[in-house]
């Protein structure tokens, strides 16, 4: 069987289906947990930072930009959580360069991702990466800051937080309070169904395998999981779970084929389940 007769990856549907399942359902499945607790920790940051919190040094962003380094370095900070929490440093104080400086710089040195570059690349490219990243987001950083950007709804008479304007703050409008409720509603719909699937039954028929593979994450995972799988000759079907941390892999192909395709995708081989 050649790599494009295995239907491991076939996606059902029309197009349009697809889309709206991908946009809806598959990226909220990857991202609602960390876009939900990076919600709860903005609201926290609201609640508990005081007003004006980094003004106190705000003529001073490149001390702002140090001390989001300082706290992003120790600390895995997750793109898609970051940009609610940035949004709440904003509105206390906190300029718009270092906000830049922390979705740009934050989730990519942190110590994990510094480890697995070293490991992958080596010292001398490890330094070239981080000082890299560092000096261009700090560079942007005071580009955005020099040219007054402000964020998105945040005028210059309301400056950086919304105390000041509460008429503005108070009120959400009824749009806003749809997309709320709705955005809410697919995250909830949709990590309901991943902890669902860690349950879910395989079908065991003649020829499937069950094998146990780690480092799946998301659907991107799942996606290149099945993929690398699906080029091994013998494998009729392939189906992987990144909740169950499975591989349900159906035709003649050999357990050890089997590993080096997932090891040579980026994932972690266990053996049989």
């Amino acid at each position: 069987m050649t790599p494009s007769e295995n239907n491991c990856t076939v996606e059902h549907g029309n197009r349009l289906w697809r889309v709206f399942k991908y946009a809806y359902f598959d990226m909220i499945q990857d991202i609602g947990l960390r876009l939900a607790i990076g919600l709860l920790v903005a609201a926290l940051i609201n609640v508990a930072v005081p007003d004006e919190f980094f003004l106190s040094f705000g003529k001073q962003p490149l001390l702002q930009m140090l001390v989001i380094l300082i706290v992003a370095v120790p600390m895995y900070i997750c793109s898609t959580g970051s940009i609610p929490v940035a949004a709440a440093l904003m509105m206390k104080g906190l300029s718009p360069g270092a906000a830049l400086v922390m979705l740009m710089a934050g989730p990519a040195v942190n110590i994990a991702s510094i480890l697995v570059v070293r490991k992958s690349m080596g010292g001398r490219f490890t330094w070239i990466y981080l000082l890299t990243i560092v000096g261009f987001s700090v560079l942007f950083g005071l580009l955005i800051n020099a040219f007054g950007i402000n964020a998105i709804g945040m005028s210059e008479g309301c400056g950086m937080h919304s105390a000041c304007c509460p008429s503005e703050a108070a009120s959400p409008s009824v749009f806003q309070m749809i997309c709320s409720s709705l955005l809410v509603l697919f995250i909830i719909i949709a990590l309901t169904m991943k902890f669902l699937s860690k349950f879910k039954k395989q079908e065991v028929v003649a020829g499937t395998v069950v094998y146990a593979v780690e480092g799946m994450h998301c659907n991107h995972c799942k996606a290149a999981c099945e993929q690398a799988v699906g080029k091994v000759k013998g494998v009729d079907t392939c189906e992987a779970t990144p909740a169950a941390n499975t591989l349900v892999v159906t035709g003649t192909a050999t357990e050890s084929d089997i590993r080096a395709a997932v090891e040579q995708a980026g994932f972690e081989f266990k053996g049989t389940k």
